[in-house]
């Protein structure tokens, strides 16, 4: 080899251990810039949204900000910024490996195939899998969608498991895909598709906000159970504990049943905490799903 090009090989392979032992070791980043980046999501209320003050809010931004106080106690720096960072379903995971954001604050789902790529914390919420339509339509559960059409977001765990129901069942439903939940759900409401897939606290927080909260409903019972963590990067066992710890601290001490009362339980749809959630909140877990 040229000696010359073997040189800048080895210089090139330097610089990307180096780079990604940077990326691996969030506390330092994070000392360094003097900067802690909440990855977060724009449309997925009641978990992660832009409020009407152009804000980031809702239930797992709440939990971010726990952990974003954690950093700043560990760190022993009070002056430690804070970064809100709006993301896309597409983009999350993309945003977490490469070090645009140091936490990822929304509404995902642990799978054994994303943690692949990223590590998660301790599950924050267990949601499940189903469909909303308006009560006009009259549909009761997944055989009255035989050959209608059904909207659900790309590039989610739901949208997986709905083609996989509609192969295994025959059931013959003409599936589009929208960028965002909110999307999905306008054009559910605007007539193009006779319901919409999400999973339930999500379907609720955009039934919620609707023009008439009353005029939906559920469609059957669930079709998946998802856990949800917060995202961060593989391979940072000292970043990971202290998620951890925070997240811990919050169910340990009972500050986890106010929070979700706050963002599932005092609007037009309640969502009372399930079994998988109370068990999580007494001995947290991280199992993922295929």
């Amino acid at each position: 080899m040229n000696p010359t090009l073997f040189s800048r090989s080895l210089s090139l392979i330097a610089l990307s251990v180096f780079s990604a032992c940077v990326h691996a070791d969030t506390l330092s980043s994070v000392r360094e810039r003097g900067e802690f980046r909440l990855g977060h999501r724009e449309s997925s209320s009641p978990f992660s949204f832009v409020n009407d003050g152009g804000g980031a809010a809702g239930y797992s931004v709440d939990i971010c900000l726990r952990i974003y106080e954690q950093v700043k106690t560990e760190l022993k720096r009070s002056d430690i910024k804070l970064k809100f960072v709006p993301l896309k379903p597409a983009d999350r995971i993309a945003a977490v490996k490469d070090g645009r954001v140091d936490v990822e604050c929304g509404s995902t789902t642990n799978t054994v195939a994303r943690q692949k790529d990223v590590a998660f914390s301790y599950t924050t919420f267990v949601a499940g899998a189903r469909l909303l339509a308006k009560k006009s339509a009259g549909l009761k559960d997944l055989n009255d969608l035989r050959g209608k059409t059904v909207i659900v977001t790309e590039k989610t765990t739901t949208e997986t498991v709905l083609r996989q129901t509609n192969t295994e069942r025959n059931l013959g439903i003409t599936i589009l895909t929208a960028k965002d939940h909110a999307e999905g759900f306008k054009r559910m409401e605007d007539g193009e598709a006779i319901a919409v897939a999400n999973d339930d606290a999500l379907l609720i927080g955009l039934a919620t906000r609707a023009k008439d909260p009353a005029a939906y409903d559920f469609v059957g019972k669930f079709f998946s159970v998802e856990p949800y963590g917060i995202m961060l990067r593989k391979d940072d066992p000292a970043f990971a504990k202290l998620v951890d710890t925070a997240l811990a601290d919050l169910f340990a001490s009972g500050k986890i049943r106010p929070l979700y009362a706050k963002w599932f339980e005092s609007g037009a749809f309640k969502l009372p905490m399930n079994q998988y959630m109370k068990e999580n909140v007494k001995l947290p877990n991280k199992y993922g799903v295929q």
